[in-house]
């Protein structure tokens, strides 16, 4: 199997088709670049007919079974998109193995996986698969690859951006690459010399970044408050309830307390929380790997006394949202935030 990066697929296409591509991961701008790449190839190659369906309860499967064993009378080879569910059911995992299974010369698979766990490695379609498959990473880059990933995208445009107009447009456009990619579309069209500087990216630049609660666990847990509260601000524009955030940090909090249980007794509540455990506790509670260096980070800032602080000022939120209706609730979040660091 090879696993490869977006930016990595059309050198891999040009050294030949493969029967299998797996897509994982929900960026939208790099899931259809991908498609489209992959597509684009494929017609190159004598593949000229296209499906694409979106896997549902409802999906017949049958005229799947039938179409893949058939050629079309005005069409010789086929490509087959399926675009799965984040988590399939296990009737979807075995239709597709036998879908799968089906597989011949004339015929090329594009699978989308929004999550891509441990779980779906055992699955049997994905070992059947597997050594004829291309894996392709389309999850989104954390902030710290985003630089880098943009770099890259402006060399392929032939622009190139100082340090400056790079952290600019990383932090305007974080988590939304398709207006990332829209904004060095317009400053190559504005800027024909290719020199994008801070001036220039300024005048094009749209605050438009996209954020999801777990990059505001994610920058609680490494004590960036501003960062934290800055994106606070964007959860509140875009009508995310408060309650809802209420709930992942109290199980993200709860989970801090599971993965440092002491195997002693406590001899003092201000004792930092005990990290000795921290690896067969990240296996046995399933952590995603790209989520345990932030883990890692708060457990060796925090003491017990400061976290049994701060799911009680949680619990006092959920009361004034429940009973009294408050409606300070994101100013409170926001001294929560604080109090994190």
């Amino acid at each position: 199997m090879q696993k490869i990066f977006p930016e990595a697929v059309q050198f891999s296409l040009e050294k030949g088709l493969q029967p299998f591509y797996l897509l994982t991961g929900n960026d939208l701008l790099l899931v259809n670049e991908a498609k489209d790449s992959i597509n684009q190839t494929a017609r190159l190659n004598g593949f000229d007919e296209k499906q694409e369906i979106d896997v549902k309860n409802d999906t017949n499967w049958e005229e799947l079974f039938e179409s893949a064993q058939s050629m079309g009378l005005f069409f010789a080879r086929q490509i087959i998109i399926l675009n799965l569910p984040d988590s399939p059911t296990t009737a979807q995992f075995k239709n597709l193995a036998e879908l799968l299974a089906l597989s011949h010369s004339d015929l090329l698979f594009v699978l989308h996986l929004p999550k891509f766990t441990k779980a779906v490695e055992k699955q049997a379609w994905f070992n059947q698969i597997e050594p004829q498959l291309v894996q392709i990473n389309c999850q989104t880059p954390e902030i710290s690859k985003l630089p880098q990933w943009l770099n890259n995208r402006a060399k392929a445009m032939q622009l190139q951006i100082e340090p400056e107009a790079n952290q600019l447009l990383c932090y305007s456009y974080e988590g939304n690459l398709l207006a990332l990619k829209q904004a060095l579309q317009l400053l190559q069209l504005r800027f024909t010399d290719g020199n994008i500087t801070l001036t220039r990216a300024k005048e094009v630049v749209e605050h438009s970044a996209q954020f999801t609660p777990f990059q505001w666990i994610d920058a609680l847990f490494e004590g960036k408050t501003a960062r934290a509260i800055r994106i606070l601000h964007h959860l509140k524009n875009e009508d995310v309830q408060a309650v809802v955030l209420l709930r992942i940090v109290q199980k993200e909090l709860v989970t801090l307390l599971e993965i440092t249980r002491s195997p002693t007794s406590l001899l003092s509540s201000n004792q930092p929380l005990f990290i000795g455990n921290l690896r067969t506790e990240f296996d046995r509670l399933k952590i995603w790997q790209n989520r345990r260096p932030f883990y890692s980070q708060v457990v060796q800032r925090l003491s017990y006394k400061k976290l049994y602080a701060l799911i009680q000022q949680l619990a006092e939120l959920e009361r004034k949202i429940k009973q009294e209706f408050s409606d300070d609730v994101w100013q409170e979040l926001e001294r929560f935030s604080a109090n994190f660091a």
